[in-house]
Parts: C-alpha cells; sequence; structure tokens
C-alpha cells in the first residue's frame, strides 16, 4: 500500500530499548524516495548519542542497497532521493555523525563542511550536556 501511494516508510536506527530494530533490518522504498532516521542509541537521555564510525558502518551497505533499488526505478525526468536524517542532536552530535556519514559514503565534503566537522568535533570534546543545560 506505502508503495502504491508513494509513501516512505521511515526505516530507523534507535534504542534497542524501544523494540523497533525491525526498522532497521528492512529495506523500504517508495516509487523515488526512501527516508532513514538515526535516532542515536542511547534510552536514557533520547537523543544524547554519537555515533562510531563502528555502529555507522552496517547503514553504508544499506544505502547502497537503496540506491541501487531507487536507480532502477527511476524513470523520465523522476528523480529517486534518500533522505537521511540525524536526530541524534546534543552537543553537536548530529552535525559530526552526519558529515562523517556524507565522508563514509565517498561523498567529498566541501571545505566549508570540513571546517564545520572540524569545529563540531572541537566543541564536543570541550563540551557537556550538563554545560549546555547551565547556560
Amino acid at each position: 500500500m506505502l508503495k502504491h501511494y508513494d509513501i516512505a516508510a521511515v526505516m530507523t536506527d534507535s534504542p534497542s530499548s524501544d523494540n523497533l530494530q525491525f526498522l532497521s533490518e528492512v529495506i523500504v522504498t517508495s516509487k523515488n524516495h526512501s527516508f532513514i532516521r538515526f535516532h542515536g542509541r542511547n534510552s536514557k537521555q533520547r537523543y544524547n548519542y554519537l555515533y562510531s564510525r563502528e555502529e555507522l558502518q552496517p547503514w553504508i551497505e544499506k544505502v547502497r542497497a537503496i540506491q541501487d533499488i531507487t536507480l532502477g526505478k527511476i524513470t523520465n525526468n523522476n528523480t529517486s532521493k534518500l533522505r537521511i536524517y540525524f536526530n541524534n542532536h546534543y552537543g553537536c552530535k548530529a552535525v559530526i555523525n552526519a558529515l562523517e556519514f556524507k565522508d563514509m559514503l565517498g561523498m567529498p565534503l566541501s571545505d566549508k563542511q570540513k571546517k564545520a566537522l572540524e569545529f563540531t568535533k572541537r566543541y564536543y570534546s570541550t563540551t557537556t550536556l550538563d554545560s549546555i543545560i547551565k547556560k
């Protein structure tokens, strides 16, 4: 039904306590778009999580599989899109992971993005959630 109405189901990476692993174990695409949402894996402080490159690595294969599936569906002027959203936002974690993931996918980072990644890593390494809340 989702494919019929061109609605993308959201594939997620979430804390194991959410019991949503089935949303990350399957690949679901619509006619021309797909959506992945990274919530982080910390169940005690929601969305306060920095993924390691090792944790993101299995998603590289999934993204490649999604690209293969959706590229095969492109016809005429339709554009296939894969939207990836990092929702692990505290202390610049989403920015760090989004830029690292882009790099892991082999997509070159612009000079501006490289500077942003360097800045956010420095900021993250010197900032704690407690210090943000106290400000």
